[in-house]
């Protein structure tokens, strides 16, 4: 088989793959239609049929796609942060960013592919999950640096941070999206950093009377690059 007709293969399935995006997320999966992905791919219904078996294994291959894109962003983002502090600030800025600016496929990753049990046995879960490896460094450092309590497993930390954050987002999604989900990004970070930090050097977590509480004094600023286009 050519190289260009590996290609043109591959265009297609990409090109299947962004219309069923639209599709899913645009309805649910029950009532989404492989005659409907196909109108809007402009390809005819056996064309997916020659990429994937049905309709659950193309929903079960979108997170192939999506999962590269959010890596290769956050790994962007990291970039230039030394202390794992920060780095974990950034990673839930962009968690809600990457979600933000991408509505269709975090309908489909929160509502439908989340909660389904035969995702779970997938490689496109395996993929989906794959990244939590990066954030659980980043917890390790952290404790190693002392900035992240060391009395926790890391995987307890880790699902701490993304239950929260996938909590919030899934909020986002029930309510249509009728706020903006980067509004409280501060107040939502500062939350989850107060709940994994440890205490050290005198440090309390309660302010006292008049006087600025440790979280407030060291605010992170964790704004988005400006007119960066998030694919």
């Amino acid at each position: 088989m050519s190289v260009t007709h590996h290609r043109k293969k591959d265009a297609t399935r990409e090109q299947i793959v962004k219309a069923a995006i639209q599709v899913f997320g645009g309805k649910s999966y029950l009532e989404a239609s492989i005659s409907e992905i196909a109108q809007r791919a402009e390809v005819a219904e056996g064309t997916i049929y020659q990429h994937f078996k049905n309709k659950e294994d193309l929903l079960f291959f979108i997170p192939n796609d999506r999962t590269n894109a959010f890596c290769e962003g956050l790994e962007l983002h990291l970039q230039g942060i030394q202390d794992a502090r920060n780095k974990l600030a950034k990673f839930a800025w962009y968690y809600l960013y990457f979600f933000k600016t991408n509505p269709a496929y975090a309908r489909i990753a929160m509502l439908e592919l989340r909660v389904n049990k035969n995702f779970q046995k997938t490689n496109g879960y395996r993929l989906f999950r794959g990244w939590l490896k990066m954030l659980r460094d980043i917890i390790e450092q952290g404790q190693r640096e002392g900035s992240v309590r060391n009395d926790m497993d890391p995987v307890i930390i880790q699902e701490l941070l993304l239950g929260t954050l996938e909590h919030y987002v899934t909020r986002w999604l029930l309510k249509d999206e009728s706020w903006d989900l980067l509004e409280f990004r501060e107040q939502t970070i500062e939350l989850i950093m107060n709940g994994i930090q440890s205490v050290s050097g005198g440090e309390t977590k309660t302010a006292t009377a008049g006087k600025k509480s440790p979280s407030e004094s060291r605010r992170l600023t964790v704004e988005p690059l400006k007119n960066k286009q998030m694919t």
